[in-house]
């Protein structure tokens, strides 16, 4: 590919098309940022806050249905204590997912 930037710092190397900073280029020009690196990099930083905000409410509202961390529903299910619950295990997976991602959106912050 032509024209392309590595972005280096705080976030991890990725390569990006250069017209991708067009429209960051004018609000650097305005002085609301040193460069096109810092604006992706604030960005980035919202977006991953967002991100977080999200699964940390879906998170909180699995700990109020179950009455328990994650980490005591897995026990449970993986233990199988009791009769196995379809919708149990659904929520596991659900659950699983949202500590994931949120786990995975805290390495931008």
């Amino acid at each position: 590919m032509k024209n392309l930037v590595v972005i280096m710092g705080d976030v991890k190397h990725r390569r990006v098309p250069i017209k991708i900073f067009e429209p960051k280029s004018n609000i650097v020009k305005a002085g609301l940022y040193k460069n096109e690196q810092e604006v992706l990099q604030c960005l980035l930083r919202n977006q991953a806050e967002q991100k977080i905000n999200y699964y940390s409410k879906k998170i909180a509202e699995m700990k109020q249905k179950y009455d328990m961390d994650f980490s005591a529903f897995e026990n449970r299910i993986c233990l199988g204590a009791g009769e196995e619950d379809f919708e149990e295990w659904d929520d596991f997976t659900l659950w699983e997912g949202y500590v994931k991602a949120h786990r995975y959106w805290e390495q931008y912050l």
